[in-house]
């Protein structure tokens, strides 16, 4: 049973490693006439096939491409053995029907082959959990005189909480409507890694109960394993693949039974958490020696075996006990992390919700300040332009001098002189201020600009990791798996420590831009205020004197630097309008982007409901199960028991 993991773009940290190069393309369907016999089925799909790996690559290939995962049996706990024949008619199995079909077809194409019992990862287990009973099987082949590893359970595809559509639906595209599973569904999705896996690869998801088939020359211990990617890519930096080792070639060649005897005591040194081992070992023991006592007349006295055999016996219902004992605590910690999980992802998701609304918020109230601000600047220059009416250079010309003109040293002349020459100097002033004000803001906006694109990058990152987090919880991930924690750090960082941070400095800066832009207008305001009056003061000195030679000139000037001031005012307005529009649209979509993340954040949160009953259940089977497996564990010592108590001759 696998979660399937959804591809993760280079943002993310790169779990890469080299994987076997393998033909997808060949052993992808076989006619129905020989599907039913895996002898059959193993000839079409390998006879013509020279090269051992290809194959097994077949045999991978057609039973991860037409093998269905019992999801029902898995969900009900109802664990079969069933023989490879019927897994061909039905086309489902659990683990071991997969890798038991895998090894029998590889052996009938002339491979050497084996079933691996272990440790896996599946969508329940968390960085941290404790491992006891090995539910995972996958198998072995021997290629060329190395072995290599297969799991073509989890190569066939996984176990998913949403349909397919949802993850066409969060290509970026959330206005469709999400469907949830009320229960758990397989999806094909064939996996070609699984297959010739590199073995440090390997142990990243999977850990066989016998450390020998760890193929390695250093074991890795449990607790690196259940601690997770990080601890388990430190240790691999210091361990080698060692895939010839003659011990394990004698160990394939063993039968189930023998094979078991053998391991039980190199698993239980592995992982003391597993004692029903020793009792399957101690029950094995004891059904040998009844045999013995009951078919070999060579035996002088049955009762020495006899004694043995309830020793073993003694010892397998200890074994199996303690077992048992592990079981409420076990699934009590489970269920409590449940709770925890949620708890964090409710916390998470509603923190997302909460910012995104407040942001929200933010980016309608600029909006709205944007349209007022354009509306008040529309307005300024309507008013700016009727300022150029009656005002052109030759109005000079039409101003009539008094009959009685004034005397050139009038002091009405010479105060009208002085408050010309005094605004000229005002007007200078005002010129340098608006000047250095027009290149503040020219700096500003250049330094918003850049603001604005490292913004613009990390929001877009950010809601990357928003889709990707949400694919995952859709999938089943929690606040414990590494994608989600990966995404959740990523998001983090880009959004709340970055984005957010960018974005509230930008609207600060916006709102600074703004209030230097009205205090520009304003000096520009005064500034035509002042030629307005040095024009009007010009016209009345021509009416009180027409003897200054230069008055025509100087009025024309004054004239042609009003308008332009009026002009300058005008394209100050207009490219500030742009600027306006622009960043309200910036600020619409933005609040656009706020409530896709919210929408996103609202399927996470029923992703999480349903993650959490889902699981719940799936605890409470997989405690049933190991109760009920226990109770066949305790019935078949009972029953070798019976017979040992009949040839005792009790």
């Amino acid at each position: 049973m696998n979660k399937i993991i959804p591809i993760l773009s280079i943002l993310l940290f790169s779990l890469s490693c080299a994987q076997a190069q393998v033909d997808t393309a060949i052993g992808l369907t076989a006619p129905g006439n020989v599907s039913h016999d895996y002898k059959e089925l193993t000839h079409y799909l390998c006879d013509g096939l020279p090269r051992e790996r290809d194959k097994a690559n077949a045999i991978y290939n057609w039973i991860t491409h037409n093998i269905r995962y019992d999801i029902k049996s898995f969900q009900k706990g109802d664990i079969k053995h069933p023989t490879v024949n019927k897994v061909l008619k039905t086309r489902l199995a659990l683990c071991e029907g997969y890798s038991m079909l895998f090894t029998e077809m590889c052996r009938e194409a002339g491979l050497k082959a084996v079933n691996i019992d272990g440790y896996a990862k599946d969508w329940v287990f968390d960085n941290g959990d404790k491992l006891y009973i090995p539910r995972h099987q996958w198998s072995a082949v021997m290629i060329y005189g190395a072995w290599e590893l297969a799991d073509p359970t989890w190569g066939a595809g996984g176990i998913v909480q949403a349909p397919g559509p949802v993850r066409r639906i969060l290509n970026k595209i959330t206005r469709k409507k999400v469907t949830y599973a009320k229960h758990l569904k397989f999806q094909f999705k064939y996996k070609p890694e699984y297959f010739a896996q590199d073995p440090a690869e390997f142990k990243r998801k999977h850990l066989p109960s016998d450390p020998l088939w760890q193929l390695a020359d250093t074991i890795m211990p449990l607790s690196v394993f259940e601690a997770g990617d990080t601890a388990i890519t430190k240790f691999n930096a210091h361990c080698r693949a060692k895939k010839n080792d003659p011990e394990l070639t004698r160990i394939s060649q063993l039968s189930e039974e023998q094979k078991t005897f053998e391991l039980a005591d190199r698993a239980y040194e592995f992982n003391n958490r597993y004692p029903v081992i020793l009792a399957l070992k101690q029950t094995y023991r004891a059904t040998s020696e009844v045999e013995k006592a009951l078919t070999d007349s060579t035996i002088e006295d049955g009762g020495i075996l006899v004694s043995d055999a309830v020793t073993s016996l003694k010892k397998s219902e200890y074994y199996i006990k303690e077992q048992k004992k592990i079981f409420p605590d076990e699934y009590s910690v489970l269920k409590k992390k449940n709770k925890t999980k949620n708890q964090l992802a409710k916390q998470d998701i509603r923190k997302i919700k909460t910012d995104d609304k407040r942001l929200i918020a933010d980016s309608k109230k600029f909006v709205s300040t944007a349209k007022s601000r354009a509306d008040k600047l529309n307005k300024n220059a309507g008013k700016a332009e009727k300022r150029t009416k009656g005002v052109y250079a030759e109005k000079i010309d039409e101003t009539v001098t008094a009959k009685a003109e004034k005397s050139i040293n009038a002091p009405e002349l010479r105060i009208l002189m002085d408050s010309i020459v005094a605004r000229d100097a005002q007007i200078q002033d005002l010129e340098d201020q608006a000047a250095v004000l027009s290149g503040k803001i020219s700096e500003t906006e250049s330094e918003n600009r850049s603001r604005l694109d490292t913004f613009a990058i990390n929001l877009d990152l950010a809601d990357s990791m928003l889709v990707l987090q949400t694919k995952a919880r859709l999938s089943m991930g929690d606040n414990y798996d590494d994608e989600v924690i990966l995404c959740i750090n990523k998001f983090n960082e880009y959004k709340y420590n970055k984005a957010d941070t960018l974005q509230k400095y930008y609207l600060t800066v916006f709102d600074t831009i703004d209030k230097m832009q009205e205090h520009k207008q304003k000096l520009e305001v005064a500034e035509m205020d002042l030629y307005k009056k040095n024009i009007a003061a010009m016209e009345q000195y021509k009416k009180w004197n027409s003897t200054d030679p230069d008055l025509k000139s100087n009025y024309k000037v004054c004239v042609a630097k009003y308008l332009a001031c009026i002009h300058v005012y005008n394209d100050g307005i207009e490219r500030y309008l742009a600027y306006i529009k622009g960043n309200r649209k910036l600020f619409e979509y933005l609040a656009k982007i706020n409530k896709k993340e919210i929408i996103l954040a609202g399927y996470m949160d029923k992703a999480e409901d349903m993650r959490k009953i889902l699981e719940q259940h799936t605890l409470v089977k997989k405690q049933q199960m190991d109760v009920d497996e226990n109770k066949h564990q305790e019935l078949a010592v009972k029953n070798i028991r019976e017979q040992v108590d009949k040839i005792a001759g009790k």
